[in-house]
């Protein structure tokens, strides 16, 4: 306390601190200790159904688990002011917040016996009352991904594990960095592009990532060997996307993604005049604890439609 003291005014110090106590009472209050104790019940629930999601050796166990999961989160999620609840970060999905603290989006995903992957998710809109968008994965009916956007009901699922916002004018645009399984021989990580249009309703992918050459991507797409790991991600110190440069094992496997792996060059994305534009041959050192990156105008854009099922 003396060392504080002496570093900074007295009065600079209680400002500090009723404003820490301020927040913490205010975070405290926005849940009733009554919405609290459900709350924390319907956690300790999606907590057991999570523990048959990932352990069940039955694939028709995971499936049940997961949509008891839906159900139990979606009742959760309808106690009021439940959007300040802190989720314990053990539960079996991923929670991503965005810098502006506007909403959350949940993702998780189901095993199949055959190594596949079917996502699950839901957007929580910061709001007093549920305002809330179920998540449908329709990857496997959606054809050309990197070139469309969709809504929440057509979803491209994955597991997201980052997060940037950024802005192009007046309009703000969430960048998420998720993982997918894919299939038995590769998996992908996506680079997609989030926002809500003028009626506040999600939209997925967007016309803003500009490759070398000129093409314009909705979303980004990195494809590698299931045996290998491959970064993409915010890099916080570099101030740009960043991810694994891949290449194929011999040039005779050139377009067959399960064979391609990183080769220790990096690649990326900064952002510049409302557009994340392609970056090659990003000179990069791992930094001294090793941690390697691994992670204009308003504009609408016209829906994709699917193929039926």
């Amino acid at each position: 306390m003396v060392l504080i003291l002496n570093t900074i005014s007295m009065k600079t110090y209680i400002a500090v601190l009723f404003t820490f106590i301020s927040f913490l009472s205010k975070a405290q209050n926005q849940i009733s200790p009554e919405d609290f104790k459900q709350i924390k019940l319907y956690e300790d629930t999606i907590r057991m159904y999570g523990d048959t999601l990932i352990n069940s050796q039955e694939k028709d166990n995971r499936t049940i688990a997961s949509y008891r999961i839906i159900k139990t989160l979606t009742k959760a999620l309808k106690v009021k002011n439940s959007f300040y609840y802190t989720w314990d970060s053990s539960l079996p999905w991923k929670v991503m917040i965005p810098e502006d603290g506007s909403f959350k989006i949940f993702t998780w995903y189901t095993r199949s016996n055959e190594d596949m992957y079917k996502f699950f998710g839901t957007i929580q809109v910061k709001s007093d009352t549920l305002k809330m968008f179920p998540l449908i994965d329709y990857s496997e009916f959606t054809d050309h991904q990197e070139d469309i956007n969709v809504d929440n009901n057509n979803w491209i699922g994955c597991l997201y594990y980052g997060i940037k916002t950024v802005k192009a004018g007046k309009k703000t645009y969430y960048t998420l960095f998720g993982w997918d399984g894919n299939n038995m021989s590769s998996n992908k990580k996506v680079m997609e592009i989030f926002s809500f249009n003028k009626q506040g309703k999600p939209r997925f992918g967007a016309p803003i990532i500009q490759m070398e050459g000129g093409k314009i991507l909705n979303r980004f797409i990195l494809e590698f060997s299931k045996e290998a790991s491959a970064s993409l991600n915010w890099n916080v110190n570099e101030k740009k996307v960043m991810y694994d440069h891949i290449a194929p094992n011999g040039d005779a496997l050139e377009g067959f993604y399960a064979n391609y792996v990183p080769d220790g060059t990096y690649e990326g994305f900064e952002w510049k005049k409302g557009k994340w534009r392609h970056v090659d041959n990003i000179a990069y050192e791992k930094r001294e604890d090793g941690n390697a990156p691994n992670v204009g105008k308003i504009r609408e854009f016209e829906l994709y439609t699917p193929k039926a099922k």
